[in-house]
């Protein structure tokens, strides 16, 4: 929140779609990072996801202004999803490549 309002100093209005995309995105990712195998009812999860994504921004126009929704939109909100997942992730890729699990001991063996 407190980067989306850094990157977005002038448009405090846009917050809650920006928040909301940037959210959407992080849990995506999240779940990725959880799994082990990424099997094929994950990818139709995360298309019906996208799907109901596009769709509350085509009906809820009362909370999202579909005009602010530029390029530099995009590169923002990607830049907030990297900023609040990548550290995690590394840090769980680290710490299992410092201590991995025992399933993963005997799968690499």
């Amino acid at each position: 929140m407190l980067l989306s309002i850094i990157l977005f100093p002038d448009s405090f209005v846009n917050i809650v779609s920006i928040t909301f995309s940037s959210l959407i995105f992080i849990e995506i990712l999240n779940v990725f990072t959880e799994v082990n195998r990424v099997k094929k009812k994950m990818i139709v999860s995360v298309l019906i996801t996208m799907f109901c994504y596009v769709a509350s921004i085509v009906f809820f126009r009362n909370y999202f202004d579909v005009s602010a929704i530029t390029t530099d939109f995009l590169l923002k909100v990607i830049v907030i999803t990297a900023v609040c997942w990548l550290p995690l992730h590394l840090f769980k890729k680290i710490i299992e490549k410092i201590s991995p699990s025992e399933e993963s001991k005997v799968k690499n063996s």
